[in-house]
């Protein structure tokens, strides 16, 4: 298995990207237009990857975001080997359980196989991706009603800030009216803008604190490759599964999440202009 060739747009960063020195991928979801003429607002819904190398400067430049919340996607074990040791202004911090539900165990089967290849690797993604939405069930939930809420500006992340932070960014935005091949380039531009190779660790030669960052740091490049890729068939596979399974990515918010119309609409109210 395998999937087409996919060349990254090699243009100038978008500006709804914050550079900051102990961070990647910390971006403005706003601005993007929707099929009923509107925007999404500036400045309100943040998204990124891995917050524990934070600056005293990185913090000065989130502060003034004005963040009220931030949820860490991370697992328990995430956390507690690379914890947020929170240094700007006060906001709530969220964790969740373990929305793994196998997942890392599945990954390190497929990597510890003698005979890995990379279409393997890719199999395991495409199939990763169709689940995430279903594991991370409670931390996405609680971010949309929050949002509904209108309790925002808020941040949500994860390690790496491409798995499960973009399919839920990817959801927020459909959610929002934002056309799909917009909702896919937003999500293949953490191919432009992050090392993930730096940014998980992989050419470190410390001892690691996380099992399956072991196990990568010991693969061929080609094989890790896969895992690495922020490709649009990766989150394609996640609005196939969901459509397939309930229609829309709007009825599957409310059956599963169990969001309510007037969520859905609050949601969309409070989040464009």
């Amino acid at each position: 298995m395998w999937i087409r060739t996919f060349k990254p747009y090699a243009g100038s960063v978008p500006s709804r990207v914050l550079k900051l020195k102990g961070a990647q991928n910390f971006r403005d979801l706003g601005g993007y237009p929707t099929v009923c003429g509107k925007a999404v607002r500036r400045y309100q819904v943040f998204r990124a990857a891995g917050l524990n190398k934070l600056t005293l400067s990185d913090y000065r430049r989130i502060d003034r975001l004005e963040l009220k919340s931030v949820f860490d996607l991370r697992t328990p074990e995430e956390r507690h080997a690379l914890p947020t040791l929170w240094g700007g202004n006060p906001v709530r911090q969220v964790g969740f359980q373990s929305g793994d539900k196998g997942n890392l165990v599945a990954m390190a089967a497929t990597l510890t196989d003698p005979g890995l290849r990379p279409e393997a690797v890719t199999g395991f993604m495409l199939s990763l991706y169709r689940r995430l939405p279903y594991d991370h069930a409670e931390a996405y939930a609680t971010v949309l009603r929050c949002l509904a809420k209108g309790e925002f500006p808020l941040l949500f992340h994860c390690a790496a800030g491409k798995d499960r932070t973009g399919v839920l960014a990817a959801i927020i935005l459909s959610l929002l009216g934002v056309p799909e091949h917009l909702v896919f380039e937003d999500y293949a531009l953490s191919a432009r803008i992050v090392d993930y190779r730096m940014e998980l660790g992989l050419d470190d030669k410390t001892p690691s604190k996380l099992h399956g960052q072991s196990i990568l740091r010991e693969l061929a490049e080609e094989v890790v490759e896969p895992l690495l890729m922020s490709h649009p068939d990766y989150i394609m596979a996640t609005f196939s599964e969901l459509r397939g399974q309930h229609g829309s990515i709007e009825s599957f918010v409310k059956t599963v999440y169990g969001l309510q119309e007037s969520e859905v609409g609050a949601l969309r109210e409070k989040l464009l202009d």
